[in-house]
């Protein structure tokens, strides 16, 4: 009886190793080597994992009476002897989480290791403080030592001397950049408030970047280097940026995207060139037009508004899906444009953020129906809707020609300064082109209103 009950306590051991390493790997690597201690079947287990996955953080307790040197030469023995004993031949993921400035040389080391081991995913997370690229093509040398990668983060959380950022990945399939430093939140408030203030006269922004040199010095240097964005991904199906850094883009061959998210805005160093900095969004949409699903933020479309400058939006001809935020209702111009580029559009999402101090007053309908509308838009989604006129106007002009449209939604439970009104009675009047249309509006008490 004790015989039994002895052997049915331990039927994970009697598991085939493939099926207990498949289930060590799931652990942290600390925990993973841990478990050699359970008996002799688990000793060399951990050393045929296929994931590691190595933070200095969980692997060393901060409140234990050791010097800084002396994690670090923990962790460096660890990481070493893990990677050194292993018998894999092959390192399917390998993550690293490292805060230790002592330690660049070491990290160098694990990555040209994994690198030469054909890893398939390589997660990587640094303080920025401990990771510096020397040149340009930096980044570049280390994305061209993946051959195989398909999934790509960008954390970019101060300024450094990489002016130009290259990511070049034949096999890239999904790729987030999110570049930002503290104090850019405020900048396009800054903006708002030196535009009034100063009124037409020429704005002119403190740089912030990397150190100026003296006065006298700086007459003679050559033309100020830009943050610059280059991706050439031609597999590349997702694509999400936020970044407040760069001043340029340079996007080809992207030919497979699908779905693109795009949050930028004012740069680092100001905005004491409007035109420019609002070129440079131009030019993303451009690099991207190729996209099926477009996401664009308040803050993109705020830092467009108003100032078309002899810019033109691309033609999206494969673009079946948009979404637009619209911040204090900056932007809202761009929706008939954007309309006219999108041919094929079936789906569109209309997002008001930041209403409270809306800048706009009114619609200003267009004088050609666009595409889309005619032929293809087949439903529409207005979120935090609150009554106001621009917002009643572009409703009514979406129904008024959107001949296809099976499906209109509405979500007006967010009210301005509490004022409440029945949205369905002024909605009811307006003119629908499409007989079949079905259009709901869900009202501030939860309730859904049914439009006939």
């Amino acid at each position: 009886m004790d015989s039994t009950c002895r052997k049915s306590r331990d039927r994970i051991s009697n598991l085939p190793d493939a099926v207990l390493c498949h289930i060590i790997s799931f652990l942290p690597t600390k925990f993973a080597v841990g478990t050699s201690v359970l008996s002799k079947r688990w000793r060399h287990l951990w050393a045929s994992i296929p994931d590691l996955d190595f933070d200095d953080e969980l692997l060393l307790d901060r409140d234990e009476p050791v010097g800084d040197s002396g994690r670090s030469i923990l962790f460096k023995n660890f990481v070493d002897t893990v990677l050194l004993h292993g018998s894999r031949s092959c390192i399917r993921k390998f993550r690293l989480k490292c805060s230790d400035y002592e330690l660049d040389s070491s990290v160098n080391s694990w990555i040209c290791t994994v690198l030469e081991r054909n890893v398939r995913e390589l997660d990587l997370y640094f303080d920025l403080l401990s990771v510096e690229f020397s040149t340009d093509d930096s980044a570049q040398r280390l994305l061209s030592s993946c051959p195989v990668l398909e999934e790509l983060v960008i954390e970019r959380w101060r300024l450094d001397e990489q002016w130009v950022f290259n990511v070049s990945a034949p096999t890239l399939k999904s790729l987030q950049i999110y570049f930002s430093v503290d104090g850019l939140a405020c900048i396009a408030e800054q903006e708002d408030e030196l535009m009034v203030e100063m009124g037409n006269e020429q704005l002119v922004a403190p740089q912030v970047g990397p150190e100026d040199e003296s006065e006298g010095e700086a007459e003679d240097e050559p033309e100020e280097q830009k943050y610059k964005l280059v991706v050439d991904a031609p597999n590349l199906e997702y694509l999400s940026i936020t970044d407040f850094v760069s001043e340029d883009y340079l996007m080809s061959n992207l030919s497979s995207l699908v779905k693109a998210y795009v949050n930028v805005g004012p740069t680092i160093r100001g905005f004491d060139d409007q035109i420019l900095y609002r070129g440079r969004i131009f030019e993303l949409l451009r690099g991207i037009s190729v996209v099926k699903h477009l996401s664009l933020s308040g803050e993109t479309l705020h830092s467009l508004s108003r100032m078309l400058c002899g810019y033109v939006l691309p033609a999206f001809p494969n673009m079946t899906r948009l979404e637009l935020e619209f911040d204090y209702g900056y932007g809202l111009e761009f929706l008939t444009e954007f309309l006219d580029m999108s041919p094929n559009l079936e789906i569109l999402i209309l997002d008001n953020v930041n209403k409270d101090e809306c800048e706009v007053d009114e619609w200003a309908s267009p004088l050609k129906v666009p595409t889309c509308l005619e032929l293809h838009l087949k439903e529409v989604e207005i979120k935090k809707f609150d009554g106001l006129d621009f917002e009643l106007g572009a409703i009514d002009f979406l129904l008024k020609n959107a001949r296809v449209l099976k499906k209109m939604g509405i979500d007006c439970r967010d009210w301005r300064d509490g004022q409440e009104f029945c949205a369905c009675e002024k909605l009811s009047g307006f003119t629908r082109a499409s007989r079949s249309c079905e259009f709901t509006v869900l009202c501030h008490c939860g309730g859904i209103c049914l439009l006939s």
